[in-house]
């Protein structure tokens, strides 16, 4: 039988413990960032009134131990925010602090992207419209222009064409263009529909007066919006905010 030295074995043992430890921690670690995670899942989850996929950067122990987060990525599909639905959301926090048992949490930053569909536009537009409203069919984003095609009624009754455009730290509505049977609107119909698109400017994207708990989030951490673009699918809102501190509530 072979015999090793001592201190082999020492050192072989030694090694062997040292392995195993490191296997125990780093297990421990992946199930504390599950942790973690899955908690601001479930919060931001209820929130965004959407399934939602968060990771952090940060260690997991540190974080259960001292609330240190690092930087926390957020994404959800099918989100209610600002008053629209179906919103693709995908935000960042930077260096977020959560302190165990309460107390107020901050961030160095944040930033956010919203995707809204033209779908969600259409019912928000019909929602805020009045009598406007009832007469609005559908709409079309319109990249190339940077407007949205709203259709009047059916069978081509009308159209209406508005910009949307960050002004004063806010997403606001300007109507560009209307027609009815291929001629100018009138004016009581232009009149009805910028009193329309100045309620849903001050209900809607930048600053809604029915917040949700998702405005309530977003105006904690100072996100507001930093551009808007018309795309291919509807309307993209870029936020961005500064250092901020909040209840963790």
């Amino acid at each position: 039988m072979k015999t090793w030295p001592a201190r082999r074995r020492t050192a072989v043992l030694g090694g062997a413990v040292l392995a195993g430890v490191l296997a125990l921690a780093g297990g421990a670690e992946a199930f504390a960032r599950h942790v973690v995670d899955g908690r601001v899942e479930k919060l931001a989850g209820e929130r965004l009134g959407a399934e939602v996929t968060a990771d952090t950067d940060g260690w997991g122990l540190v974080a259960l131990t001292r609330g240190e987060l690092g930087t926390l990525t957020l994404h959800a599909d099918d989100a209610t925010l600002d008053g629209f639905d179906g919103v693709t959301v995908d935000a960042e926090l930077t260096d977020l602090t959560a302190p165990e048992g309460g107390g107020r949490a901050s961030v160095s930053g944040s930033s956010a992207r919203a995707e809204i569909p033209a779908e969600a536009l259409r019912g928000r537009v019909a929602a805020a419209g009045g009598a406007f409203g009832a007469m609005v069919g559908g709409v079309e984003p319109r990249p190339a222009d940077g407007t949205l095609r709203i259709s009047l009624g059916g069978g081509g009754l009308g159209r209406a064409d508005i910009r949307p455009e960050l002004r004063d730290g806010t997403v606001r509505f300007t109507l560009t263009g209307a027609s009815m049977f291929g001629v100018a609107a009138p004016k009581s119909v232009t009149d009805t529909i910028e009193s329309a698109l100045t309620a849903l400017t001050a209900d809607g994207t930048g600053g809604g007066t029915g917040a949700t708990a998702s405005d309530r989030a977003a105006d904690a951490l100072g996100l507001r919006p930093t551009a808007v673009t018309v795309t291919q699918d509807g309307l993209r809102v870029d936020l961005r905010g500064g250092p901020a501190e909040f209840d963790t509530a």
